[in-house]
């Protein structure tokens, strides 16, 4: 008897519910329940003729019955009717017997599907039915949008959750997967149509990474190019971005190609402007390659270039279509680099999992519990604020002094240096204004200190506040500062006077 949990996929009509379910039992080996053939089998005619013979109301109340005996039974993939979670009962039901995965769809994308098969009840006033769910399809724990992916890609995606991949939920009403594990570069090779990289592919990858991973995953996926570009935060530019474009445009890149970010959160930043703004957009996939990159940049859609004046400064927002995190390719990163991913980890733990400041877990035997840990942070922020209009600000920690001290130093301290430094500082400038004492100062020092990591830098202070004006964080020439106001608990603060800057400079 298989006794996992169920798969439930809902959705409104069209989504392609039972198509994905299909497959997706095929592919766990699984028992396959359509609920709405179900129904037609035990009554004896089609939902058409219930609908015209019994009424709608007979019908709801068969679908709750149905999702009652379901909801006792473990192991199956279930589709259910558009209809049938609309029921907040209905819906906590299901949730808690098992995983519910909503597939949403443009209304292009549904207007067209219907059109091929009109044979449904609702059908008719569909566009208003839509705009009625919406709300509530939206309370669906995960969200995955099918416009422009196969039933393959999509059964991969929920199958993917099934096994504990974790996902981000996203404005767009869709979402993408984040797998994290060891071997997951030939991994994603072998799963190339089921990940939608069997269509042509093009890897941005550095001169670092190239030869170690991006190369042998160009030969290995099945129609895929090679751009490689200088490395380090210097050449993240706008010229570095117009190099990307013309090698595109000489290789035959268009709307169905997809960018694959292999690197650092350099590379990660880079390609992802490039994918937002080539063709007016085309699928980004991020594989990082650096504990910095897979902790933070890669995950959340922030995209961008720097100018001379500071950093990101030229950007947009560009979610990817999947993040793709092998945890074997840190065996090869340099001792800085763990270190400078280390500093992002810190941040996370401070300003919401405190768990991350065991000791126990800074070592590559726990990468992927490390990992995974920080992800969800980041994950449970972005998913509420996802455009950086609250609370996403909080991921900032430290960052206001650490660019500063990238841009006044030509970007000769790495970013997780300066960020290091960064977080001693708006510990301090928390201490300052009240919120924390000095033992947590003393905690955050000591922290930095067992990592190697920087806690200070001999910058003239003048020169850093200057460097701090013009972050894209300020606003309105006003300074804006994240500061700690508890462990595991972060706040903004705004229009700090020169004096309270200069004092923790």
């Amino acid at each position: 008897m298989n006794t996992a949990i169920n798969i439930v996929i809902t959705g409104f009509m069209g989504a392609g519910k039972t198509t994905v379910g299909q497959i997706l039992a095929r592919k766990l080996k699984r028992e396959f329940v359509d609920m709405d053939a179900l129904i037609e089998s035990r009554a004896g005619m089609t939902i058409p003729q219930i609908f015209e013979r019994q009424g709608e109301e007979v019908f709801r109340a068969m679908e709750r019955r149905l999702i009652y005996e379901l909801a006792l039974r473990n192991g199956l993939v279930i589709a259910t009717g558009g209809g049938a979670l609309i029921d907040d009962a209905m819906r906590e039901t299901m949730t808690q017997s098992g995983l519910v995965v909503c597939l949403n769809a443009s209304k292009a994308d549904i207007r067209e599907r219907l059109a091929e098969n009109d044979n449904r009840p609702l059908a008719a006033g569909w566009e208003r039915l839509f705009e009625m769910r919406q709300s509530a399809y939206a309370q669906m724990p995960y969200q995955i949008m099918t416009s422009g992916k196969s039933p393959e890609e999509i059964a991969t995606e929920i199958a993917a959750l099934d096994q504990g991949a974790l996902y981000v939920n996203t404005p767009d009403g869709g979402g993408y997967p984040i797998y994290v594990g060891g071997g997951l570069l030939s991994w994603a090779a072998e799963e190339a149509a089921s990940l939608g990289l069997a269509r042509h592919v093009v890897v941005v990858s550095n001169e670092t990474v190239a030869p170690l991973y991006a190369e042998s995953l160009v030969r290995a996926l099945p129609k895929a190019n090679l751009i490689v570009v200088r490395d380090g935060e210097a050449h993240k530019n706008l010229d570095t971005a117009r190099a990307i474009y013309d090698k595109l445009l000489a290789l035959g890149a268009d709307r169905s190609t997809t960018l694959i970010a292999l690197g650092g959160g350099v590379v990660g930043d880079m390609a992802g402007y490039v994918a937002a703004t080539y063709m007016r957009g085309i699928t980004l996939v991020q594989m990082p390659t650096t504990l910095l990159s897979m902790v933070d940049s890669s995950v959340g859609g922030k995209v961008g270039v720097d100018l001379p004046q500071g950093k990101n400064l030229i950007g947009a927002f560009k979610q990817p279509r999947s993040v793709i995190i092998d945890t074997d390719v840190l065996k090869t990163l340099p001792p800085l680099q763990w270190r400078c991913g280390m500093a992002e980890v810190i941040k996370h733990g401070l300003i919401a999992r405190p768990a991350l400041l065991d000791s126990d877990l800074w070592n590559l035997e726990r990468a992927e519990y490390l990992i995974r840990q920080a992800v969800q942070v980041k994950i449970d922020v972005v998913e509420v604020d996802p455009y950086e209009r609250g609370i996403r600000a909080h991921l900032n920690l430290g960052h206001t002094f650490g660019h500063a001290i990238e841009k006044a130093t030509e970007y000769a301290v790495p970013h997780g240096e300066a960020v290091a430094i960064g977080i001693v500082k708006a510990a301090r400038l928390s201490r300052n204004l009240g919120f924390i004492d000095d033992a947590l100062v003393e905690q955050i020092l000591k922290i930095m200190w067992q990592l190697e990591l920087p806690t200070d830098i001999a910058l003239d202070p003048e020169r850093w506040y200057a460097a701090m004006s013009t972050d894209k964080k300020w606003q309105a020439g006003a300074s804006r500062f994240i500061v700690l106001k508890n462990l595991g608990e972060a706040a903004i603060v705004e229009g700090l006077s020169k004096r309270d800057i200069l004092a923790v400079l």
